[in-house]
């Protein structure tokens, strides 16, 4: 068999084995990808079994029509596909017979029963208790019988497949995601700390009990404690500084860069000895990592940031809605500088 025709019988596998269709952006990058959602000027396509989302003005004129005729088909609200046959209801969502079913006990619905759904479209009976395990990081549901035992961590948390894959549990992979906050800090122009530096990748229970030094609370994934230091030498004042950040292990990669983004804003404000109410301090550190996420494409990024904007806790997320207008109006350079302006350094 000669070259070309080789080449051919090569490509013809090629199509039949990538379901996706092949994206241009208007620079003129090619990647393949089904299309799963189109939520205002922004979709969803699924990449390598994840989904991730992309502004559409980023596609070409032909790429946007694709999706401008896609979304006038009556599609399943599961998996997607066109609806051909007569669609089950629950409520304004609609779905293929064999995708309207719970996944916990695998029962079709048959109308009338509590429903409850995932941001992922995972569907399951109100009342299975237990037997449903939502992922801690993500928000998928998944039943707890059909769960890898490494799934369900020791401290209470849980992870779904995808999640759990992505998850960090090596030092070495903690110390990648650093490598991938660092410019975002830098961007931000937020200088790297000049005291020493240790990651940790520790469990829900030793986060907790070290939270207790500080005297902080709540739903915590990672945590900065910083010790500092002045000593005098003649007029010379010099101060050192120890900083301690501890992070979740088995946190998915995105909502890793998330919270390693929130910490170390914490550190650039303790250098600075930086004093302001609780909800200024966390809804700044929440900026900075809604910034990091910016940077994502996931879906999963998109969910972290709306849990952002819609967390009813007075300090994260009122905070963090407040230091957003703040942003709105002042922007980061100005930020920053109104941030130094209440910077209190101890005397000796």
């Amino acid at each position: 068999m000669n070259y070309l025709l080789r080449q051919f019988f090569a490509y013809l596998f090629l199509v039949s084995v990538l379901d996706g269709r092949v994206w241009t952006t208007i620079q003129g990058a090619k990647s393949e990808g089904d299309l799963m959602e189109v939520k205002n000027d922004r979709i969803s396509l699924r990449m390598n079994g994840r989904e991730y989302h992309f502004d559409l003005a980023r596609f070409i004129e032909k790429d946007r029509e694709y999706v401008r005729e896609w979304k006038k088909v009556p599609r399943c609200d599961v998996c997607k596909e066109h609806l051909r046959e007569k669609p089950m209801r629950a409520g304004e969502s609609i779905f293929h017979k064999s995708c309207f079913h719970c996944l916990v006990c695998k029962k079709s619905f048959r109308g009338g029963e509590s429903i409850q759904r995932d941001q992922w479209g995972g569907l399951a009976h109100l009342n299975h208790g237990n037997q449903l395990v939502k992922c801690d990081s993500c928000s998928k549901f998944f039943s707890r019988k059909q769960a890898q035992p490494r799934q369900l961590f020791n401290d209470g948390r849980s992870s779904c497949v995808t999640c759990y894959k992505d998850g960090i549990f090596e030092n070495k992979l903690l110390d990648a995601v650093h490598e991938r906050v660092k410019p975002v800090m830098r961007e931000l122009g937020m200088t790297e700390p000049i005291g020493s530096l240790r990651l940790s990748l520790v469990d829900r229970h030793y986060l907790n009990s070290e939270a207790l030094k500080i005297n902080a609370k709540g739903n915590l994934r990672g945590l900065t404690l910083t010790k500092y230091k002045i000593t005098r030498t003649g007029t010379r004042t010099q101060t050192s500084f120890d900083h301690k950040i501890f992070v979740l292990h088995g946190l998915p990669h995105i909502e890793c860069v998330a919270v390693l983004a929130h910490e170390l804003a914490h550190v650039w404000l303790n250098e600075r000895f930086i004093e302001a109410s609780p909800p200024e301090i966390e809804g700044f550190c929440n900026l900075v990592s809604d910034f990091a996420l910016d940077k994502e494409k996931s879906k999963l990024s998109t969910i972290i940031k709306e849990n952002m904007h819609q967390s009813q806790s007075p300090i994260y997320g009122a905070g963090y809605r407040k230091m957003k207008n703040q942003l709105a109006t002042l922007g980061w350079p100005s930020l920053l500088s109104s941030l130094k302006k209440k910077s209190s350094p101890p005397r000796l």
